[in-house]
């Protein structure tokens, strides 16, 4: 299965990413039927990234003044002749000084869908936070400088994961999961 259409967000993460209602997803879904997700074995849809940039093209076209029926015609259409929908890759900070950290996260997630970018110091961190606006910060908590980077990243409204999670594998994909905006 291409990494792209691995089932991987909930409707509420993909609602967060697009900042729609869940209710307008769903609609969509049993209006048009273009956008359709798969579900968990509790009966969860879960989306695949190329499922999410779909839906963001369809918002995109709403936003522009289309009608939400002419976004979802022009969808199949683009998706019938194969095209693609945006870039994929989530960026990834990774703000610790530990060695290996960043070796353990590739292995996690891999590297065609998540760009990892490495800080060793808060202020590091900070200048990428600023510059890349990564989708999720992993953040060594063990550290004073890096613990304080992470209150106040989080009271910007950016999504911080402990970088404890790497040593739960299954914790960080669903961290992921939940994280995204």
């Amino acid at each position: 299965m291409p990494e792209g259409s691995v089932p991987l967000f909930s409707i509420g993460a993909v609602a967060r990413m697009l900042d729609l209602a869940a209710a307008t997803i769903r609609t969509w879904e049993t209006r048009y039927g273009d956008v359709v997700p798969q579900r968990s074995e509790g009966g969860q849809r879960l989306y695949s990234r190329d499922q999410v940039e779909q839906l963001r093209f369809v918002k995109d076209q709403v936003a522009g003044g289309r009608r939400p029926g002419e976004a979802h015609r022009l969808l199949a259409e683009r998706v019938a002749r194969g095209e693609s929908f945006g870039d994929a890759t989530v960026r990834v900070l990774l703000a610790e000084s530990r060695l290996g950290a960043a070796a353990a996260l590739r292995e996690l997630v891999g590297g065609d869908t998540f760009e990892v970018l490495l800080a060793d110091d808060a202020g590091q961190a900070e200048r990428t936070l600023a510059e890349c606006s990564p989708a999720v910060v992993l953040i060594d908590d063990g550290d004073l400088e890096f613990r304080r980077l992470s209150e106040r990243s989080r009271a910007a409204g950016v999504k911080v994961l402990p970088l404890d999670l790497l040593q739960r594998p299954l914790g960080l994909l669903e961290g992921f999961r939940l994280a995204l905006p």
